[in-house]
């Protein structure tokens, strides 16, 4: 039996009564079906309808060979019911999907790109165009002229058509369908084939705005929002943009200026930083090997440090080994427990081999090459012993050379 689908008669529908066809109970809860609702089922890249059914919440909605199944998560008592719409959710929908056409249709008419995949999310819609090649005028001037179609307040009108009377229109894409044939017309601005709910005329969609664009695959994905998500984003944009302009003392015109030129200023800083890191890595180097006294012949320099960044441990290592007759070895712990081993060009010893060993004894995991090597372990007292292992093997190797 093809359930009444009242939502096609008027989206505006919210409460209706009907009777109960059948009610089965199934792992989702109980399936219902009646002989007409307002409750849209999920298709066409719109999200089913939520609300009640005798005040016993719909959770799912879907339609099989024409029938739609509500689904609720307790059982009905009665062969009658009261159904009510989530109008909240009805109407983002509605406004969504409408935004939807409007859009596709824009960007049909500015750049000749097709839409060819369409999802409405829970906080942001979005379509797939067949190009690549958009750029910032092209979605600049879409979402002009889809607004200026939201501000005249065209009528949204649908209608069925039979299959012979298809191509007497304009259509933007193929039905799906071959019989039954329902279009959504946006009073002569677009026409698709579509069960979907829409408001009845445009001005209802309020403000359509574009998000963000990216390459998917070999199209390019439109993300954007209308009417209720559009002024929520907007909020939220506007807050965000009055808390950083406070912060950095500026008019909200001037925060990206400001934001760029702290980043440049950032950057140079980093620079400066990091070349002063370098020369104190020198100065320390320097003062570890004099420090260290000679033993047959070369210095050992060993070192543990207490949550150190890595990446000095191995600026401090390479100007230690840039000496000749000087091994390496140095340790951080902490957050993150990791050793070093290195020596200088003029030494005659493969630093993997004694490294090997220590990370095979203590289960750590790491290597390089006959020159310089580097691992790291779980915990700290495993990169200590490891540290003295390496020492006390580099002694001895050092003493057959």
């Amino acid at each position: 039996m093809d359930t009444v689908k009242l939502y096609r008669e008027n989206a505006y529908t919210t409460d209706f009564g009907a009777r109960v066809e059948n009610q089965t109970k199934s792992e989702e809860g109980f399936e219902i079906v009646l002989d007409r609702t307002a409750f849209y089922p999920a298709g066409g890249g719109q999200p089913f309808d939520t609300g009640w059914l005798n005040g016993i919440p719909v959770t799912d909605v879907m339609e099989t060979g024409g029938t739609i199944v509500h689904i609720l998560q307790g059982q009905l008592e009665s062969h009658t019911v009261t159904g009510k719409i989530d109008w909240k959710r009805r109407f983002d929908h509605m406004q969504q999907h409408a935004g939807q056409h409007i859009l596709s249709s824009c960007f049909e008419r500015i750049a000749g790109a097709d839409t060819v995949g369409f999802h409405l999310g829970s906080q942001y819609v979005s379509i797939d165009l067949n190009r690549q090649d958009l750029t910032s005028d092209h979605m600049a001037q879409a979402e002009e002229l889809a607004n200026k179609i939201v501000f005249n307040n065209l009528a949204i009108k649908t209608y069925i058509v039979e299959p012979e009377e298809l191509a007497g229109l304009p259509l933007r894409k193929v039905p799906t369908v071959d019989k039954n044939i329902r279009i959504v017309e946006i009073d002569g601005f677009d026409y698709s084939p579509c069960g979907g709910t829409h408001p009845s005329y445009t001005g209802g969609i309020g403000l359509i705005k574009i998000r963000r664009w990216e390459k998917s695959g070999d199209n390019t994905r439109i993300e954007f929002v209308c009417g209720g998500r559009a002024l929520r984003d907007y909020s939220l944009k506007n807050a965000s943009i009055n808390s950083i302009s406070s912060l950095l003392s500026v008019r909200d015109f001037e925060a990206a200026d400001m934001v760029e030129k702290i980043l440049s200023d950032n950057k140079s800083l980093l620079k400066t930083i990091g070349e002063l890191k370098e020369g104190l890595c020198k100065y320390e180097a320097q003062d570890l090997v004099q420090k260290t006294p000679t033993a047959d012949g070369i210095r050992v320099i060993k070192h543990l440090f207490d949550n150190r960044p890595f990446e000095e441990i191995r600026s401090l290592a390479s100007a230690i080994i840039s000496e000749n007759n000087c091994i390496a070895l140095l340790c951080t712990v902490g957050q993150k427990n990791r050793v070093l081993a290195g020596r200088s060009e003029n030494i005659d010893i493969d630093m993997r081999k004694p490294f090997d060993a220590a990370m095979s004894q203590l289960g750590g995991r790491g290597g390089g090459s006959s020159r310089v090597v580097q691992g790291g372990f779980d915990s700290a007292h495993k990169a200590q012993l490891a540290l003295d292992m390496l020492h006390e093997t580099i002694l001895k190797l050092n003493k057959t050379l």
